[in-house]
């Protein structure tokens, strides 16, 4: 057995070792510990983690350089037959490469965490912006070979603007968040869609000429307009401010054509009305 813990004169002055004895074992190897888990190294739990992997060794040191005359930390592994040793010592760089694998992936989530958390920082304060594209809205919000990226990229003070198009994204980073978003206006391109299931309604909505639905077009500031009658939609292509303002305009428009139409019912209603006292009492005035 390795017997009791005791420090060794080579190593830290907390307890580093364990060993039978202080007998003196024929053959001694010595593992290098790679830098990142020198740390690791020092701990009570490396040793036992150590010790378990060094299988048959009369005692195992972990020998620091700042407490001895070695250039750096190494196992020591102390045993009274060379294959055994040689044995041991495989273990020993097998736990080692392992335990750097692991605090290779640490530093890396680590690395990624602290990345999430700038990047969400920055979203917070509006110096980055994700912009959700639909795939068959890409090609137009591009615009021919990219023109309409380059002009954003000119008209507004940002740090980067790249497509995603496996994504479906457009992201938006800068330094002022005033102009994240003038890039963002410009870039973004959203379809709304209001049903307009009647007929009627639809042709009133594009008016005389298209009159009336290029007058929605402009106010709202909508890229286009397009009124579908076989689907009974209208579809509305802008960014967020101006599809919502469509949305309005047109659904207003909607309700003011259905009051009409209300009021013209209830106006023909009363006309009924009068003709029949009319004629009730001998009288044919006109009540238009």
């Amino acid at each position: 057995g390795r017997g009791d813990r005791r420090p060794s004169a080579a190593a830290s002055p907390v307890p580093r070792a364990a060993s039978a004895s202080d007998a003196v074992y024929a053959f001694t190897r010595k593992v290098p510990i790679p830098p990142p888990l020198v740390q690791w190294a020092r701990t009570d739990a490396a040793l036992t983690t150590l010790e378990s992997a060094a299988i048959g060794m009369g005692k195992v040191v972990v020998v620091d350089p700042t407490y001895a005359n070695t250039k750096a930390t190494v196992v020591e592994l102390h045993g009274d037959f060379e294959d055994e040793v040689e044995r041991a010592a495989l273990l020993v760089e097998a736990v080692l490469e392992h335990r750097g694998k692991i605090h290779h992936r640490l530093l890396v989530k680590e690395k990624l965490d602290l990345e999430r958390e700038k990047i969400a920082d920055e979203i917070a304060r509006g110096l980055r912006c994700e912009i959700p594209i639909d795939a068959d809205l890409m090609g137009m919000v591009m615009g021919h070979k990219g023109s309409r990226v380059r002009a954003a990229q000119e008209a507004c003070a940002v740090g980067a603007i790249v497509v995603d198009r496996d994504a479906g994204v457009i992201r938006v980073v800068g330094s002022d968040p005033a102009e994240v978003r003038k890039a963002r206006s410009m870039l973004e391109l959203r379809r709304e869609i209001i049903l307009t299931p009647d007929d009627k309604t639809r042709r009133i909505l594009i008016g005389k000429g298209g009159k009336t639905i290029d007058d929605i077009q402009r106010r709202s500031g909508a890229l286009s307009i397009d009124v579908d009658h076989d689907k009974g939609r209208v579809v509305v292509l802008g960014n967020a401010n101006a599809t919502s303002a469509a949305r309005v305009l047109i659904e207003s428009h909607m309700e003011t054509i259905a009051d009409l139409d209300a009021a013209a019912d209830d106006l023909e209603e009363l006309r009924g009305e009068i003709r029949n006292l009319n004629v009730a009492w001998g009288e044919e005035e006109d009540f238009g």
